[in-house]
């Protein structure tokens, strides 16, 4: 999915933002990840267009974008976080501690489990983008 179908302009609008060239070169940054993209990444794309366009500017609008529900952040369990533009249906991602392979899981698969949650603790998860980590069955198999 890319940006320009989730109509980008028109949340940030609707919200009381306004649409910015910085703006839109760092969705355009976080676009052309296609799929998860670190921080750092994003910086460099977006400062290869337009050097004028600060590290902390790019921060605050990853930021803003994520609370807008445009772009949705990965925690990699380290200190690394990764972005990717929001897909229509939610989807989480398993990734190997070993290889590194990253492989996407629809949401029906984990969906069970978080109905689970609620009827066992009544506790509504709202985390519609989780990322498992373990190994997978090529490293397995070595």
């Amino acid at each position: 999915m890319t940006h320009e179908l989730l109509g980008w302009e028109n949340v940030l609008k609707r919200s009381g933002h306004r649409v910015t060239h910085q703006r839109e070169l760092i969705i355009e940054a976080i676009c052309a990840g296609h799929g998860h993209t670190s921080f750092d990444d994003i910086v460099e794309r977006t400062r290869a267009r337009d050097t004028s366009v600060d590290r902390s500017t790019i921060y605050r609008t990853v930021h803003l974008f994520v609370d807008l529900g445009l772009v949705v952040e990965a925690k990699t369990g380290g200190t690394e976080t990764l972005y990717e533009i929001r897909k229509p249906l939610p989807h989480h991602h398993l990734v190997c501690r070993s290889c590194g392979n990253e492989r996407e899981v629809p949401n029906h698969t984990i969906q069970a489990t978080i109905d689970a949650v609620f009827a066992e603790y009544g506790f509504r998860v709202s985390t519609d983008h989780l990322v498992l980590f373990g190994v997978c069955a090529a490293c397995r198999a070595r």
